[in-house]
């Protein structure tokens, strides 16, 4: 199942430079959004969007062609 990603902020280190943060990955059928972040390596908080909507079930079932955008959660003081 192909699966379009884009990372964003220091998010995108997870990926080679010259990727410029973007990839298209290569998942599994039945893979969740947990499965694609073990596979990239991300394990803090994020925010994720999936076809240009909010997604905040990281359980959610991914679906070939499938567009995620992950960026890092903001918090401060």
């Amino acid at each position: 199942m192909e699966t379009h990603l884009q990372l964003y902020s220091i998010l995108r280190e997870k990926l080679p430079s010259e990727a410029k943060g973007r990839a298209v990955l290569q998942l599994d059928e039945g893979a969740t959004l947990a499965d694609l972040l073990d596979e990239i390596g991300i394990k803090r908080k994020v925010v994720i969007s999936v076809n240009d909507v909010h997604e905040p079930d990281i359980y959610r079932h991914l679906r070939d062609g499938d567009a995620v955008k992950i960026f890092s959660s903001v918090s401060g003081g």
